[in-house]
């Protein structure tokens, strides 16, 4: 084999030269679609993406190895307009690719993003119940894939666990992201603000009532800090519909409301 390419070389170095730079170029597009394939369908076992969808943007992802790079932004941009058509597996699609680089952490409201299938359990760590008192392992671990970007939602449970004391809630949060900065520091640091409740939510948990009060302070130390601070507050209250029975938690179709203002934010 060897033998072959020197004498090809000796024969016409410059046609020789010109075949070497198309074999390489045409490997880094591949390459590249392979990158490509790769975040576009990470797996995700809750998830039920349909096999029509899938094979639709397979066939366009194959058509790279060979395209410009204009034909294949072309491509994602037609994904992504099936997307904004309301078709659910599309929207799947279009913020898992967004969400390729983030870790997403917090609480059961953010459980959501997986047990509704929207995003890979690979970049959502989240607990029912969850509560920064004890996320320092659950810091640690996403801190540990060195993300590009990092969304925290805490709060709800805080409320409850700090007795309304949002100086306290402040204080451990602070520690919180500066060890995982620590692991990280050229992640880009989201905190999100607490959801806001019903009335008839309130009404039966004090705790929760504090939630303008510690959304205030997150505010506060996202300015104070560098962070930058995402309010999602007005989401459920303006689709009153998404809310579950508890007044707390959300219904399925929250969850692309919630992903696109995180989403818009960062500039992802």
């Amino acid at each position: 084999m060897l033998e072959k390419l020197q004498e090809a070389y000796r024969k016409d170095p410059r046609k020789f030269v010109k075949c070497a730079i198309r074999i390489v170029a045409t490997g880094l597009v591949v390459l590249m679609a392979l990158v490509f394939v790769f975040n576009l369908f990470r797996p995700n076992v809750r998830a039920s993406v349909g096999d029509a969808e899938i094979d639709k943007n397979i066939e366009q992802v194959s058509s790279f190895q060979t395209a410009e790079v204009k034909t294949i932004e072309a491509a994602v941009k037609r994904i992504e307009k099936d997307a904004s058509s309301g078709n659910k597996d599309g929207i799947r699609i279009v913020f898992r690719r967004r969400f390729a680089d983030s870790v997403i952490l917090g609480d059961s409201l953010t459980e959501g993003l997986i047990v509704y299938g929207w995003l890979p359990k690979s970049i959502v760590y989240s607990d029912i119940g969850g509560s920064i008192v004890y996320a320092d392992d659950q810091f640690k671990k996403a801190a540990g894939t060195l993300p590009e970007e990092a969304f925290f939602a805490y709060g709800m449970n805080d409320m409850g666990n700090y007795a309304g004391d949002a100086d306290a809630f402040i204080a451990k949060y602070k520690k919180l992201l500066k060890s995982f900065l620590k692991v990280s520091p050229e992640t880009d640091i989201n905190v999100c603000s607490i959801t806001t409740p019903t009335k008839e939510a309130m009404k039966g948990n004090k705790s929760i009532r504090n939630y303008a009060k510690f959304n205030k302070a997150l505010k506060a130390m996202c300015k104070s800090e560098g962070y930058n601070y995402i309010d999602v507050s007005d989401i459920l209250p303006e689709h009153k519909n998404l809310y579950e029975g508890d007044g707390i938690h959300a219904k399925p179709e929250y969850y692309p409301y919630w992903m696109k203002r995180v989403c818009d934010s960062a500039g992802l």
